[in-house]
């Protein structure tokens, strides 16, 4: 009897995993992706990245890949867009968090319901996720490198034993990747510091706001005088740009790279507005955020994750993913986070005019560029 009934259920239980295979195999994906405002330069070549890796996948697999995109510089806002987008039904989420610690139930709720999240630019911490960014620390480090380095070529090292500001530039002091390039950026000046405590670091938080970092340079300009300021250490593109290089201009205090008097102010990004104040001589090093590379490695997980129906979990070890041809933003090392529930998959940070020159094809902003 227990014979026969097994065979009597088998039509049944192949029809089953002919409909679970058809279920996986789908030919249609909605991902909701949540970003910062819709006018930031950055994340615009982030969502620019994931079309790239969209329109790829969709040509090599055959399959429909539809976005709705969604930006606020709010968390509020941001979970509210997500949750009507969850309620509506979706298969992956791409975000990039306002404030990564506002969002850990959110991500926590998603992964509980099997719906795979890849979180770029600040982690959501100890939630479970994938995450994607640069080396934000090291980004940091090569700024200070570059600034210090510019002091000693142009004003001698005796700089070192004088009285001086530098001015740091941060966004927002609670988020990952603002932590990580301010601790590199006092890598390269703490130890000056150190040897002359008449040199001092004035930090202040502006918010990625060009016109908040403008005031805050003012100030500082006002309260220590024009001939004490040594430098300027954005943590984005946009204080610098749009803050510290207005402020010196309206001062009289703008002077081109290869003048002594110059002022040198570092930016991490590699925005159009960056590689133009670049190439003008007003501003002296970037940073570049790979903000492309950031996006199409941040679909290529998802859109692994939706096929499979699976998860990434945490890795044993640290790895490399394999990336086909030569991208400035390359290799891919995959490294177990101790910060959240997953990898974080690290692509690599450059430097201009160090590495490549502002009108190399490969910057990202320039690919922005071409595609316009």
């Amino acid at each position: 009897m227990k014979k026969r009934a097994l065979l009597a259920a088998l039509p049944a239980m192949s029809l089953a995993l002919a409909m679970s295979g058809v279920a996986m195999a789908k030919d249609t994906y909605r991902v909701a992706v949540i970003r910062w405002e819709p006018n930031d330069i950055y994340f615009n070549g982030v969502q620019l990245g994931q079309e790239m890796e969209r329109k790829s996948i969709e040509n090599r697999d055959g399959v429909k890949i539809e976005f709705t995109v969604f930006g606020a510089n709010d968390v509020s806002a941001q979970r509210n867009a997500l949750d009507a987008q969850i309620a509506r039904g979706v298969d992956g989420v791409l975000l990039v968090p306002w404030r990564g610690e506002a969002m850990i139930k959110t991500v926590e709720d998603l992964a509980a319901k099997n719906i795979p999240v890849v979180v770029s630019n600040a982690f959501v911490p100890k939630a479970k996720s994938t995450f994607v960014a640069f080396d934000n620390e090291t980004a940091g480090r090569k700024g200070g490198e570059a600034i210090v380095g510019w002091l000693d070529k142009h004003r001698g090292e005796d700089w070192r034993k004088q009285e001086g500001v530098i001015i740091e530039l941060r966004c927002i002091i609670t988020a990952s990747f603002d932590i990580g390039r301010s601790a590199g950026y006092h890598s390269a000046f703490e130890p000056i510091i150190k040897d002359n405590p008449n040199i001092k670091i004035e930090t202040r938080e502006a918010g990625c706001d060009g016109s908040k970092a403008r005031k805050a340079v003012d100030d500082l300009i006002s309260r220590y005088g024009k001939d004490k300021i040594l430098a300027v250490a954005s943590i984005d593109g946009t204080m610098g740009i749009g803050g510290a290089i207005p402020a010196f201009s309206a001062q009289g205090m703008l002077k081109k790279s290869d003048d002594p008097a110059h002022i040198p102010v570092a930016t991490i990004d590699g925005t159009q507005p960056e590689l133009a104040a670049l190439e003008k001589g007003d501003l002296t090093h970037i940073s570049v955020q790979p903000a492309t590379g950031e996006g199409i490695i941040t679909m290529r997980l998802l859109y692994d994750m939706m096929k499979s129906g699976k998860l990434l979990d945490r890795s044993a070890s640290a790895g490399t993913l394999p990336i086909e041809g030569e991208e400035l933003w390359a290799p891919v090392e995959i490294i177990p986070s101790s910060d959240f529930d997953g990898d974080w998959y690290k692509i690599q940070a450059y430097s201009i005019p160090e590495d490549v020159p502002a009108n190399d094809p490969r910057n990202w902003a320039n690919q922005i560029k071409a595609a316009n």
